[in-house]
């Protein structure tokens, strides 16, 4: 099993929006091997907006509410 971090869209509900970029420039979906793996992946996001925020570098971060992890297939 893999496990993806979800964000709540008003238009699409619960998606995938979190992507990796390969070697050729192409983006896909990323997922994680463990669910420990996508809760650090999402505690440093959210650690990150929190920062940039703090700096003036953003005018909101996103909410932890607005992620959650499911496992997928």
């Amino acid at each position: 099993m893999k496990y993806e971090i979800q964000h709540y869209t008003l238009c699409d509900g619960w998606v995938n929006t979190w992507t990796i970029t390969n070697e050729d420039g192409t983006t896909e979906s990323e997922y994680f091997e463990t669910k420990e793996q996508a809760i650090s992946a999402l505690a440093d996001f959210i650690d990150e907006e929190n920062r940039e925020y703090l700096h003036g570098n953003i005018d909101s971060p996103y909410d932890i509410q607005e992620f959650r992890i499911e496992e997928v297939l």
